[in-house]
């Protein structure tokens, strides 16, 4: 038979109101209802909805069961709706001689290869390629073979051959374009869909493949179109609904990412990618009992390591513990050798300070992989466990992985400072910055180290490129506040306090730090506010904030100050031993001899010990004052 030419002029006519006719052979004695049954058949298709194209084509089947015509149609749209049971139902039906004939016969072999006979159907074509070189239903039928096997480059091969010979071949688009795509030809694929809405303009499949196609060349915001073009004529499209939503996820637009892909969840409420790309979208926008919702169907749909750092974050939000570890568990028991769920279970035991569970379940891990996130975690589960020699190590084992992990960086620094191990933790801090100059929090751990080597001019320099950096930096203030009253500068000083309170008005450090100051240069009154504040937020640390502060003064010898602060304390806290042994004290050194001898006698029903001490030192005194001088 010779090469089909012009197929969309054979089958379809267009009428002057744009309706689309199914055009029968003139040598096909096709009775006018069946052609009747065939027009509505072809407009179906064209508008992409192949479950009524088929029922319309087997309608006309049961009326005209030889017709060439009917039977090629009919089986060309079983095709492309990969309806293999049914289209092996239909070659069972066709007369043995009419299914002997073209393009019926090298049709078949679509049929064998989707029933999974890919050998059988590769003979067919073979033998109809001989005669039938060119022909469009041989290279359809030779493509569609590929297809059905998932042999994609072959495919795509074959139907770029067969619209290179027959651009109007009107059958095959889709399953070509899903071919090219897979081969990665996505630009050919698009051609090749732009070429298919010209026959179906209102194909949901179409405008959804071109979408995938716009995706593969990054041209985002013409897929978005597409996948929206595709919901505007199927809304219920959970596929497109999926796609956009993940676009829509990549672009930002949280919300209507969310709201796409509930749409494809309610669709497609098994898929273990919707959910992925969901809890994405909740995790984002910190919507967290929605995300807890979430999280159990991706704990059962085996998660791997791409999910463990998104469902951390979600862990770590909300009071959701006991409920999720109640899923994590059961999800475990299922799936044992899921290190991503093993982990998981570490790092709840780890936040819940069950440190041992933690490191059980975390040495585990490393016993069959080897990750950062495993690593740092159980370092920080061992120095809750103080056990600083396998922290170390733990810390040594993720910057091996990664040697520019800035949070293994600084905590080792960290801890190295605690043991210290100065040098390692400067050289730790180095790196970490040369790795990351432009965290504050770096500058500030330097700082620690250069106090530690009594480097306080370095000190202070680092610790003011860490709040260039970061304004926020509240130990960053605190330190350098402390490093300006060493110096004797209580303005800058009193400044960088300032700094820390007006963001935390309640911090207490701050707040202590602030009220010592102003004792320092006699502003009493103001000093007193704050230690007020202080007495206001936490009762109970009042004695020990008096005894601080007022040690403080004595080392400065501002005794005066330091007796009207511990004379204050009092009033507080009257039967506090520690508090009037050192009112006594300050009362010596400042002179106060009535205060002290006051102090002596309130102290020796709380403290008889410490009360005799005081006494004989004053006694001592005002002996030594008494004798006359040489």
């Amino acid at each position: 038979m010779a090469a089909r030419h012009k197929l969309l002029d054979r089958f379809f006519r267009r009428a002057d109101d744009g309706s689309v006719y199914f055009v029968w052979n003139a040598s096909d004695e096709i009775k006018e209802k069946v052609a009747h049954i065939l027009d509505r058949a072809a407009y179906h298709w064209r508008r992409g909805e192949l479950d009524k194209a088929i029922e319309q084509a087997e309608a006309a089947l049961r009326i005209a069961p030889d017709s060439p015509t009917a039977n090629e149609i009919a089986i060309v749209y079983a095709i492309e709706a990969e309806r293999s049971q049914q289209l092996k139902h239909m070659f069972d039906r066709i007369p043995r001689d009419l299914a002997n004939t073209m393009p019926l016969a090298v049709l078949q072999a679509v049929a064998l290869a989707q029933s999974g006979r890919e050998s059988d159907a590769r003979i067919l074509v073979g033998k109809f390629a001989e005669q039938y070189t060119n022909d469009a239903y041989v290279l359809f039928a030779r493509a569609e073979v590929s297809y059905a096997t998932q042999q994609w480059n072959a495919a795509a091969d074959t139907f770029r051959t067969l619209y290179g010979i027959h651009a109007d071949f009107p059958y095959g688009h889709i399953h070509a374009a899903k071919a090219l795509l897979a081969s990665g030809d996505a630009d050919t694929a698009r051609g090749l869909l732009e070429l298919r809405l010209q026959t179906q303009p209102r194909n949901a499949d179409v405008y959804h493949l071109l979408g995938n196609c716009f995706e593969a060349l990054g041209q985002i915001t013409r897929a978005r179109q597409q996948y929206r073009e595709a919901l505007s004529i199927q809304p219920d499209r959970g596929e497109s609904h999926f796609r956009l939503g993940c676009l829509e996820r990549r672009a930002g637009q949280f919300q209507a990412a969310g709201q796409h892909l509930r749409r494809a969840l309610e669709q497609n409420p098994d898929s273990t990618e919707i959910v992925r790309e969901l809890l994405a979208v909740y995790v984002a926008t910190k919507q967290w009992d929605d995300a807890h919702g979430l999280i159990p169907l991706l704990f059962r749909a085996r998660p791997t390591w791409d999910d463990v750092g998104m469902l951390v974050t979600a862990l770590t939000e909300g009071a959701s513990f006991p409920t999720l570890e109640t899923h994590l568990v059961e999800a475990l028991k299922e799936q044992p050798n899921n290190v991503a769920l093993l982990y998981l279970c570490g790092y709840i035991a780890y936040q819940n300070a069950r440190y041992a569970e933690a490191s059980r379940a975390l040495e585990a891990v490393t016993q069959v992989v080897s990750r950062q996130e495993v690593w740092l975690t159980l370092a920080r589960v061992y120095r809750a466990m103080d056990n600083p020699s396998q922290a170390l190590e733990a810390y040594s084992r993720v910057i091996e992985l990664d040697p520019t992990n800035i949070a293994a960086l600084s905590e080792r620094c960290q801890l190295r400072i605690q043991l210290k191990q100065v040098q390692g933790a400067l050289d730790d801090i180095e790196t970490a910055i040369a790795a990351s100059p432009e965290i504050g929090q770096l500058y500030y751990l330097r700082a620690r180290c250069l106090l530690e080597v009594g480097d306080q001019q370095g000190a202070l320099e680092s610790l003011t490129l860490a709040l260039q950096r970061d304004q926020h930096l509240f130990d960053a203030w605190v330190l350098s506040s402390q490093l300006w009253r060493s110096r004797g500068d209580y303005a800058q000083a009193i400044y960088a306090l300032k700094q820390v309170l007006a963001e935390a008005p309640d911090d207490v450090a701050a707040l202590s730090a602030m009220a010592e100051t102003q004792l320092a240069i006699g502003r009493v009154s103001a000093a007193k506010q704050h230690i007020a504040r202080i007495l206001h937020l936490h009762p109970e640390k009042g004695e020990e904030l008096y005894l601080t502060l007022g040690t403080s003064l004595e080392r400065r010898n501002l005794f005066n100050q330091a007796l009207d602060l511990y004379e204050d304390g009092l009033l507080y806290f009257p039967n506090s031993s520690e508090l009037r042994f050192r009112c006594g004290v300050a009362a010596l050194k400042s002179g106060a001899f009535h205060i002290c001898n006051r102090q002596i006698e309130e102290l020796s029903a709380l403290d008889p010990i410490r009360a005799t001490t005081l006494r004989d030192v004053l006694a001592a005194m005002l002996q030594a004052m008494r004798q006359p001088r040489p």
